[in-house]
């Protein structure tokens, strides 16, 4: 039995360090992370460092046929939006189930706790995934 999808839906998400696109058409998922814990170290009477973390978010969305807009919005833990990012656009074939974007970002951990990535596609929401994140600065002499 053949099934026609006809309401787009978030199938995976997966937080990672790097991904690497082969030859062949296949990737590959490096440094999975399960949350972030940066850790900077600053000299005393330095200014303190920017809570900047990079990460890649690598969402596998299934759709239907046809020219579709995925987007990133990005909650703070207290619960206010941090941004919404464009991450692409994209054609659904007739033949293909599931379509993976890559989003490259550039956290500022600005806040400890849970971050919400929401994931929207042509304006609504299709799935969503949290990443614990902080980042403590320790001082040294």
């Amino acid at each position: 039995m053949t099934r026609q999808l006809t309401s787009p839906n978030l199938q995976y998400s997966l937080f990672c360090s790097d991904v690497v696109d082969h030859p062949g058409g296949g990737v590959s998922i490096m440094g999975v992370l399960d949350g972030a814990d940066v850790r900077g170290t600053v000299k005393k009477n330095q200014p303190l460092p920017r809570k900047m973390f990079p990460l890649k978010l690598v969402l596998g969305i299934n759709a239907p046929e046809g020219w579709h807009q995925a987007t990133l919005g990005i909650h703070r833990p207290s619960g206010g939006i941090m941004t919404q990012i464009d991450l692409e656009g994209f054609h659904m074939g007739h033949a293909e189930t599931v379509h993976r974007c890559v989003a490259n970002l550039e956290m500022e951990v600005d806040e400890d706790g849970l971050y919400t990535f929401v994931v929207l596609l042509n304006g609504q929401e299709i799935g969503w995934s949290i990443l614990n994140m902080s980042f403590v600065v320790e001082f040294v002499d």
